[in-house]
């Protein structure tokens, strides 16, 4: 039974994802998805309670053949288009990154691959895979396993064993998921912070995994199991109801920041407000149901799995063709609404409501769509393999080289000191000192010249970073890469190292711009409070524990550089579509004066706590990177940049001189 207010519901929880993937400012947007997974819940229990009640059993095998024509078909369509076009338009380091998950999502497990792939700072982003979305699918298929045959044990349990009513075997079955649910949630929830160890990271196991999902639908499961005694509720509750589980939708989706790797206790403003819009739905509730199902949300509704299917890939592709075009996202999201609605009225319907479900034409086209889509993606990976030895592609691998700090493993967040591995230090003979590198990803990008100028200089090297990590005494929240307790940590033991090592020279480095910016990412003083996103607030927490960082490092009267961040250029070349690598067009050129205007708040903060400790001079590399009228990302066909915050190898390496100039003006020699 089609319900309008569900497909009202689909459409606001499609809206979100996309208004967020396109990045159009609505910070909790990635909770659409929890939105899916509650309606989903709700709804394959009630069909399924359709079977049990009238017959006491489940034809299984006629609800999968369902599900293949309902999901594959679609899938297909969007894998064969998208993989066709990625050839050139895919961002280049995603191709095979892409091609895997395309063949996973094929499979409904790309959320089991995606659990596997590095998601470090410098690895390959998976924000550049057309087919990173399709994890959802993966998530929710894998329920489709498991949930129907739970149901029909515990059904068969109190309808056969233990005689009781339809009713009774209702209130069994939302007992045993209500305490599945209790348990994934609470696992979802003991996962969501710090690291587990060993490959998969707490928060990518509890965002990817079905167990730690399952809560969501269970959730809306047990509504579904509760039907008959919600309808007795009556109309002034059923619609209060209503009304508060849409605030609390519009408050996920509007207020929530950075928590897509948390699906906890922030999780259930989404999920738990759907469940009590379903409820006013199903109960006497008339106002909430009626607003969400007018024509033109229904409509979306009706699109949302062809939208969402479509809308990713072409962002991506927007970006990697078109990285400077304004709003470039926000078009292609809109423009994925075409592709979508062809693939609903002329691949979807069809054969949703053409083909007959038995097991042979069934199993005909969904063997169909596996075989194309295998083909896709193999086409995709061969494509990566036929451009490799390309020159221009050749070149740009060159570019997005990993710096040293990564791949000798001293990007983990271990302090300066004993601890560090040994291949994190270059040394000389008859050193005259030891220059230290600290600081996030933005100081280990120095480290290739840093080593190079040292060892001009006749002085030992040392590199240890913390990727996403600020140098300062703050709290991270919301989305977060390093766990913000290893972040203190690791600055924490750095500076009692350095108080008692005593080096040379020491060299910070942190990406001030994009902390302040990226209203993904929270701050709040150490002393406790409510995180903070708003640049202008976070500039005075960042600012307040930057200077106490830098307070710690002036009292051992150690010479100190603090380099301010480089400019971030638009269009960084490892998210250059193929198409734009084989025409030499991943040259990026801004303005001058844009760029002064873009650094300036972090330059002020960075002078402002620097200012309190003499022994610590601010160093700008921005004159050596751009000319006085503009910023360029190339140098002849060198690029110097490995993506839009981060200076490639080469482009580093040009600032050699530069630092051999500081350690021999700023370095104190051993006595």
């Amino acid at each position: 039974m089609r319900r309008g207010d569900i497909q009202g519901l689909r459409a606001i929880a499609v809206l979100a994802v996309v208004l967020y993937h396109a990045g159009l400012r609505a910070p909790g947007g990635f909770t659409g998805v929890d939105v899916f997974f509650a309606i989903s819940g709700f709804v394959i229990t009630e069909v399924l309670l359709r079977q049990l009640t009238r017959n006491d059993s489940v034809r299984l095998g006629g609800f999968y053949l369902r599900r293949i024509k309902r999901l594959l078909p679609a899938l297909a369509t969007m894998t064969v288009v998208v993989a066709a076009i990625g050839v050139l338009a895919t961002p280049a380091s995603a191709l095979r990154l892409s091609a895997i998950t395309a063949l996973a999502a094929s499979l409904f497990s790309a959320n089991l691959y995606l659990l596997h792939v590095g998601s470090g700072y410098f690895d390959i982003s998976t924000s550049l895979d057309p087919f990173l979305h399709t994890w959802t699918l993966g998530v929710e298929e894998q329920f489709y396993v498991i949930f129907p045959a739970v149901l029909v044990a515990t059904w068969w349990l109190a309808r056969g064993r233990l005689r009781t009513s339809a009713d009774g075997a209702r209130l069994l079955a939302a007992l045993v998921f209500g305490v599945v649910s209790l348990l994934s949630f609470l696992l979802a929830v003991k996962l969501s912070s710090g690291p587990l160890g060993g490959l998969l990271p707490r928060q990518k196991l509890a965002f990817y995994s079905s167990p730690t999902r399952a809560w969501e639908f269970g959730l809306g499961a047990v509504v579904a199991l509760l039907v008959p005694w919600l309808r007795r509720i009556p109309a002034m509750v059923a619609t209060v109801l209503g009304a508060a589980g849409l605030v609390a939708i519009g408050a996920a989706i509007w207020a929530l920041h950075g928590t897509s790797h948390t699906p906890g206790v922030a999780t259930l403003l989404p999920v738990v407000g759907t469940c009590a819009v379903i409820v006013c739905g199903t109960a006497a509730g008339r106002m909430v149901p009626r607003a969400l199902a007018v024509r033109p949300l229904t409509w979306i509704g009706d699109l949302s799995y062809s939208w969402y299917l479509w809308h990713w890939p072409l962002i991506v592709y927007a970006h990697a063709l078109w990285p400077a075009a304004p709003h470039a996202g926000a078009w292609a999201a809109a423009f994925s609404l075409l592709p979508a609605w062809l693939s609903f009225r002329y691949i979807e319907n069809p054969i949703r409501f053409g083909v007959r479900t038995a097991a042979r034409p069934v199993l005909a086209v969904g063997v169909a769509c596996l075989a194309l889509s295998i083909a896709a993606t193999g086409g995709l990976w061969a494509a990566g393999s036929a451009l490799g030895p390309l020159r221009t592609v050749s070149e740009w691998k060159l570019a997005m080289a990993k710096h040293a700090d990564t791949t000798r493993g001293c990007a983990d967040a271990i302090a300066y000191g004993p601890g560090m591995p040994g291949r994190c230090e270059a040394t000389v003979a008859h050193p005259r000192g030891e220059i230290v590198l600290i600081g996030d990803s933005n100081a280990g990008q120095y480290t290739e010249p840093v080593f190079a100028a040292a060892r001009q200089a006749g002085y030992d090297a040392i590199v240890t970073t913390a990727h996403a990590c600020p140098f300062a005494y703050v709290r991270l929240s919301g989305s977060v890469t390093t766990p913000s307790a290893d972040c203190l940590r690791y600055l924490d033991g750095t500076l009692r190292a350095v108080a008692a090592r005593r080096p040379s020279l020491v060299i910070v480095a942190e990406r001030t711009d994009e902390y302040l910016t990226n209203w993904e990412l929270g701050f709040s003083p150490l002393t406790g409070g409510k995180p903070v996103y708003d640049p202008t607030a976070k500039t005075e927490v960042l600012g307040t524990g930057l200077a106490r960082a830098l307070e710690r490092l002036g009292a051992t009267h150690i010479p100190v550089v603090l380099i301010h961040p480089v400019p971030a250029l638009p269009g960084p070349s490892g998210d250059c579509a193929v198409l734009r690598i084989l025409t030499h067009g991943c040259a990026t050129r801004v303005p001058r004066a844009k760029v002064d205007q873009m650094l300036k708040p972090a330059f002020e903060l960075e002078n402002r706590a620097a200012a309190r400790a003499p022994s610590i001079v601010p160093v700008s590399f921005v004159d050596e990177i751009c000319s006085h009228s503009d910023c360029r990302s190339t140098r002849g066909r060198m690029l110097l940049y490995r993506d839009f915050f981060h200076l490639s190898v080469g482009g580093a390496l040009t600032l050699t001189p530069r630092f051999r100039e500081l350690i021999e003006q700023r370095a104190v020699p051993r006595a």
